[in-house]
């Protein structure tokens, strides 16, 4: 979708949204002289006893219960319409740096070791996740995060999400309504309740027995027998009191289990939608169809969960205190509530969870599509058998960089070693990052930004953002070495493996520096390797000369016009051949 396309999109739901208000305001207005009008014909019937005002009381109650009616469809169609601008603002927010204040940044799936995610902007704020995610749901969050983090999956897994994400980027109406339909769950309940998921818990609370369901039948019978003096009214009385003081004294235990339902009855309608959605979608991508065989198993989730969105409507009338006590003293309301919900689990509590996961793959899926949506260039990486070790990018670009502002590199590596050389702030860091990231993407199973790009499946290691840690006394070269060292261990698996060491051992000196380097780049040259090192060492250039391990140099470069420092951002091959420390540092008015 274009930026145009999009702007137009919004500029239409706005229309929609101020017409749906104008007829919600006049609904509301004629409510109100409907009510009016049955008042009035009600107090005229009384005074002048005229039967034809009854009726016109109870033609007006019927009137106003369809406007009611009239009412809260329009407001419900007033909230989608609502949550379907606020999908498209967030696609136009992904057009410049407003998409960095998103509220949702993955960062609770960070860890102290998420070294990989932190170096390559994968999860926390500002990061690809943050960028990309559509999810809702905790399950939706949940497998996004795997999908991002979890970088050495099977060809076959990443060629059936492809297929699925190519398949939902085409299928936009499905997926724009998919997307309102789970944003349209509340934050407040986002925070009472972590997901549906947690239902199963009640699955065997089994603390009420036949009685429940003869009680209020034989208190009703009771009741209408006493109606015509066939049944003292004392005894049908008592029966209904000792069923109001048994509501009572399993007030609280009802509770626990009835109040999860009432606070997830909202959410219980929208997902239901969702599940209609799913179920009604013709797909033709094996992964979808897979999950949507799921959706639809024990005769659809949608037909379930419409059975539970009644149980929650039922379990929301106890609320009322006086529809409470009523329906307490009648029917024990809330055991029959409690029955019904637990019948309902026995059936379904062992199937939700799946459906659930289902739905969260749904909206993982959706938030790879993204790049599709928001980028002019995209590509669907190739990717190549086990025994090819490498990777070949053309043109790429960083996703988080807007792209009429973003630089495009290709390379090419296949067991090699690259040493990149450059002057400060010439783009050595950006391009690792943009290399490793978009191997993140094509890895999830999404599209990279790119003209081109083939890949074999790698793990990838990076050493970027290395910090000290006072706790533990460890250095920042250390923490470094640290780093290092688990990409040397893991190398003694012979598998496929990338490496991504930006300013090596940048915390020692160059002495030290360039004879740990030299050392570090020999063991990680292997055929079963590819590393990339960023350097301002020129002396680790020589070791392409080498005829043991086999490096290419790359670098990038400044320009200088009107005394002024610029930038292509073009890598190109070969060494770096200038610097500009010094020129900075008079630029800042130190020199």
């Amino acid at each position: 979708m274009k930026i145009n396309e999009l702007n137009e999109k919004l500029k239409e739901l706005s229309n929609q949204e101020n017409n749906l208000e104008q007829k919600y305001n006049k609904i509301s207005i004629l409510r109100i002289i409907v009510f009016v009008c049955i008042i009035l014909s009600l107090v005229y019937a009384c005074y002048e006893a005229k039967n034809i005002m009854y009726l016109a009381g109870i033609l007006l109650l019927i009137a106003f219960i369809y406007l009611l009616n009239v009412h809260n469809s329009i407001n419900e169609e007033k909230k989608y319409i609502s949550s379907y601008k606020d999908v498209i603002k967030k696609y136009i927010d992904r057009f410049n740096s407003d998409w960095q204040n998103f509220k949702e940044t993955g960062a609770e799936f960070v860890r102290d070791d998420s070294h990989l995610e932190k170096d390559l902007d994968i999860l926390g704020r500002s990061s690809l996740y943050q960028y990309i995610c559509t999810a809702n749901t905790q399950y939706g969050k949940r497998i996004l995060n795997e999908y991002l983090t979890n970088c050495i999956p099977s060809r076959d897994t990443i060629l059936k999400r492809q297929e699925a994400v190519k398949e939902l980027n085409e299928k936009k109406d499905f997926s724009l309504k998919f997307q309102t339909l789970s944003n349209l769950i509340t934050d407040d309940e986002k925070k009472k309740n972590n997901n549906f998921g947690d239902l199963i818990k009640y699955n065997n609370n089994k603390y009420f027995n036949y009685l429940v369901c003869v009680m209020p039948i034989i208190v009703s019978g009771l009741l209408i027998l006493s109606l015509f003096n066939m049944v003292n009214i004392i005894l049908p009385t008592t029966l209904a009191f000792f069923q109001l003081i048994m509501s009572f004294l399993y007030y609280r235990k009802n509770t626990i289990i009835l109040s999860k339902i009432f606070y997830l009855q909202k959410d219980i309608k929208y997902l239901n939608k969702i599940f209609i959605s799913i179920e009604k979608e013709q797909f033709s991508s094996e992964y979808l169809i897979n999950l949507q065989k799921i959706i639809t198993s024990k005769g659809g989730a949608s037909k379930s969960i419409s059975e539970l969105e009644i149980i929650a409507e039922c379990a929301k009338m106890r609320y009322n205190q006086i529809f409470s006590i009523i329906l307490a003293l009648l029917f024990m309301w809330d055991f029959q509530c409690v029955r019904l919900f637990n019948k309902w689990n026995a059936e379904f509590g062992g199937e939700i969870e799946n459906w659930l996961k289902s739905v969260g793959e749904f909206e993982a899926l959706i938030s790879l599509s993204v790049i599709c949506n928001v980028k002019e260039n995209y590509y669907f990486p190739v990717i190549d058998e086990d025994n090819t070790k490498g990777f070949k990018a053309e043109d790429i670009v960083h996703p988080l960089i807007r792209e009429d502002a973003a630089v495009s590199n290709s390379l090419e590596l296949y067991g090699k070693t690259c040493i990149v050389t450059g002057s400060n702030m010439s783009g050595k860091t950006t391009f690792l990052r943009s290399i490793g990231v978009n191997l993140i993407l094509a890895y999830a199973g999404g599209p990279v930004c790119g003209k081109y790009f083939k890949t074999s499946c790698m793990k990838i290691f990076t050493s970027m953002r290395v910090q000290d840690d006072i706790s533990k006394g460890t250095s920042t070269f250390y923490a470094e070495i640290l780093r290092i060292k688990q990409m040397v261990t893991y190398s003694d698996n012979k598998a496929p493996m990338i490496c991504l060491i930006d300013e090596i051992f940048k915390g020692t000196n160059s002495a030290d520096r360039i004879t740990g380097a030299t050392e570090i780049i020999k063991k990680l040259s292997k055929p079963w390797i590819n590393t990339i090192v960023s350097t301002h060492d020129f002396e680790l250039c020589d070791l392409e000369n080498s005829k043991t391990i086999d490096v290419v140099n790359y670098h990038f470069s400044e320009y200088y016009e009107d005394d002024k420092l610029y930038f292509d951002y073009k890598i190109k091959s070969g060494k770096c051949e200038s610097t500009n420390a010094k020129y900075l540092l008079k630029m800042a008015g130190l020199m």
